[in-house]
């Protein structure tokens, strides 16, 4: 009895440490409260935590109700992601993005500017890399790794992964293995991640990779676009759909 209260008490505290070292947060500037250990490298996601399309279509939200309803339709997770990426790209390279917080492109900028490490980790494909690249530059957001090569880098892994000024497009790899696998490429492994993702399951694989590599891991669930992405209006997305393909409106 006593050793079953033992363990019980070993797997609480546990499971407890893990808990604790992912918050949830619906402010940005967050990520600066954990940047008193050296060599601590900050990531972004883009979609719902740093930005946001102007419209409800090409929404992050929209591409997932997409991949939903070829799923309801009988098709793998993976093929449902293909069949709705032509049309999540066409969206893209017609529609602007806008911050989610106005403070959010002055707050990288001021950690780039205290040499503090900064990049972004998303699950964007490599055919976006330009229009990703023009969309942030249009709301004066960038990033940099000062330490590492800023050559473009495409990373060896199941499906495409490419990186290319601080930005690692993982498309449909583990996040946390694309992570790792970047740090492998550059030799480069800090002693502390601060990430920021409005998706629980990508911070939950950014810190299961990090475990191996006695990495330090703090992961925030940003929270600022949940409302957002609750409210999500399919019809409006739809209607928006199809006056972008008849060019009735021109969204940039």
């Amino acid at each position: 009895m006593e050793s079953i209260i033992k363990y019980t008490l070993l797997a609480l505290f546990f499971f407890s440490k893990i808990s604790a070292d992912i918050i949830e947060s619906d402010k940005l500037e967050t990520v600066l409260n954990y940047l008193d250990t050296p060599n601590t490298l900050v990531i972004f996601d883009i979609d719902n935590t740093l930005a946001r399309t102007i419209t409800e279509l090409g929404s992050d939200e929209w591409f997932c109700d997409l991949v939903d309803k070829k799923m309801a339709e009988g098709h793998d997770y993976i093929t449902s992601i293909y069949y709705a990426l032509p049309a999540t790209f066409y969206a893209q390279f017609n529609i602007g993005l806008r911050p989610t917080e106005e403070v959010a492109a002055e707050l990288i900028a001021n950690l780039i500017d205290q040499k503090i490490p900064v990049m972004a980790l998303t699950t964007r494909s490599i055919f976006v890399t330009e229009r990703t690249m023009e969309q942030l530059e249009n709301i004066g957001i960038s990033f940099l790794i000062p330490s590492i090569s800023q050559e473009d880098l495409v990373l060896q892994m199941p499906h495409p992964c490419f990186y290319r000024q601080s930005i690692l497009f993982g498309g449909n790899n583990d996040k946390g293995e694309a992570l790792i696998t970047f740090f492998h490429w550059m030799n480069y492994f800090p002693t502390r991640v601060v990430f920021i993702d409005d998706k629980m399951k990508y911070l939950l694989a950014v810190e299961k990779a990090l475990k191996h590599y006695n990495i330090e891991f703090v992961g925030i669930r940003y929270a600022g676009c949940d409302e957002c992405v609750k409210n999500f209006d399919a019809t409006k997305a739809e209607e928006q759909w199809n006056r972008l393909r008849h060019k009735k409106e021109q969204y940039s």
